[in-house]
């Protein structure tokens, strides 16, 4: 006790080792409570950076499927065959379309099984999760009278996972008529469409795509 109270009075060298050899529990309780917000700290920094960095992976996906599909229909539409077909003194041209389906003649990919020309069908589709877009090939036969829905297994997915697809058609439907803008385009018109638009309205969370506006192959019909 008297030992303490002279350590207390006046610290010797010996005294202030002895307390410079540990920490007090308050001491310790403070360095634990720093090293804890310290640690919130970074975990929440790395956690915002990996949500950060999925965001941008997803935008990224997004985009490229943006692109993937757009390109995919562009080309197939440039490549679309303007013509007229039928019998028995009823002519249509080779194109249809609706606000839910569009029938069109095209070349076929360039696939060894697959040669000539081919009937698509580009379709809005429900399914579980909302809706998608499908498009569906089967070969065209010439002789048929009219033209006919690609009734077929061979389909591609090219989009899913919208509220709502749809489609509306730009141009002339007679010579004497003035282009606008309207929600079908049947076979028995005068003329193709110029444009064809697609609507495309995603689920709630996910990123809306913008409007796909294609050019229809526009060519004198033969």
């Amino acid at each position: 006790m008297k030992q303490r109270r002279n350590c207390h009075r006046s610290p010797s060298l010996r005294c202030k080792l002895r307390r410079a050899g540990g920490f007090t529990l308050l001491e310790l309780l403070v360095a634990i409570m720093i090293l804890s917000l310290v640690m919130t700290v970074a975990f929440g920094a790395v956690r915002l950076g990996g949500r950060s960095w999925e965001a941008g992976i997803e935008r990224a996906n997004a985009s490229e499927e943006v692109r993937a599909v757009s390109d995919f229909l562009r080309r197939q539409f440039a490549q679309m065959i303007p013509m007229f077909m039928g019998d028995e003194g009823v002519i249509q041209i080779a194109f249809a379309g609706d606000r839910n389906s569009i029938r069109f003649i095209a070349p076929a990919p360039r696939h060894p099984a697959i040669a000539g020309l081919l009937v698509y069908t580009l379709v809005t589709e429900e399914y579980a999760a909302g809706q998608r877009l499908v498009l569906s090939y089967a070969p065209f036969d010439p002789g048929a009278g009219d033209l006919p829905e690609a009734e077929s297994d061979q389909h591609l997915i090219l989009a899913e996972g919208f509220a709502a697809i749809s489609f509306e058609f730009f141009g002339k439907r007679a010579a004497d008529s003035k282009p606008a803008w309207h929600e079908e385009w049947q076979d028995d018109e005068e003329n193709l469409p110029e444009l064809v638009r697609i609507r495309l309205v995603a689920m709630s969370g996910k990123g809306n795509w913008p409007e796909l506006v294609l050019n229809v192959r526009v060519e004198e019909l033969s």
